[in-house]
């Protein structure tokens, strides 16, 4: 008995498409093949409903169910390093990507780039094998790899990943920002403030109204010669 037991215990363990199952609507029973049933549980996923899918392009499952996707050419920001004091990432995989924080020759792990002049801002780029400078923005070079400035722009890349703009005050020496003058900085004279074409206007209407004219005494002018 106990091997006809076993016996039907294994061949129970492996349900056979043909097979008969009974299934029950309510207080009715019913009777459908393993297919059927099979069938009707895994229809296809829609926009509308849950389903069954099947793996496509780049798409894997494991034994256990668990799925993958391998996205050929998708990259994963890692972070600032500094490749001329870091070593290379040794976990580093395929389309990482790490902003140089620093300038200077890179450190020798970094194959592809070891000893290359590597600039403060430039991203660097893991293929899986070596890594490559600013390799991530294309041939084209589209993306910004550096803001660039000039004179009265002042840039800090303390922290390349977030480079501060500034513009320094102006003087009779250099161009740079100004402030207009209000009512009460005119009056005192404040420096560093300037009046714009409409303050000008006013203040001059104020001192000579239209019409009128400045007197000049003609007798305190010199003789002509």
């Amino acid at each position: 008995m106990a091997t006809t037991t076993e016996s039907r215990t294994a061949s129970r363990s492996l349900p056979q498409p043909s097979d008969l199952l009974l299934v029950q609507r309510g207080s009715t029973p019913f009777r459908a093949t393993a297919d059927e049933v099979k069938a009707f549980m895994l229809s296809p996923a829609t926009t509308a409903a849950i389903g069954a899918i099947k793996p496509g392009t780049n798409l894997s499952v494991d034994a256990d169910g668990t799925l993958h996707a391998a996205i050929s050419g998708a990259l994963t920001y890692r972070g600032a390093i500094d490749p001329t004091t870091s070593e290379a990432p040794a976990d580093a995989a395929v389309g990482d990507v790490y902003l140089a924080s620093s300038g200077g020759p890179a450190l020798a792990s970094w194959s592809g780039i070891a000893g290359q002049e590597i600039a403060q801002g430039d991203l660097l780029l893991f293929d899986g094998t070596t890594w490559s400078a600013n390799a991530a923005l294309g041939p084209d070079g589209a993306g910004v790899i550096r803001i660039q400035v000039a004179a009265p722009l002042d840039v800090d890349e303390s922290d390349p990943a977030q480079p501060l703009l500034s513009v320094g005050p102006a003087s009779t020496a250099a161009a740079g920002v100004v402030q207009l003058a209000d009512p009460s900085a005119l009056g005192e004279g404040t420096p560093g403030r300037v009046v714009d074409a409409a303050q000008l206007q006013a203040a001059l209407a104020t001192a000579q109204p239209a019409g009128d004219y400045m007197p000049l005494d003609l007798s305190t002018l010199p003789a002509l010669p």
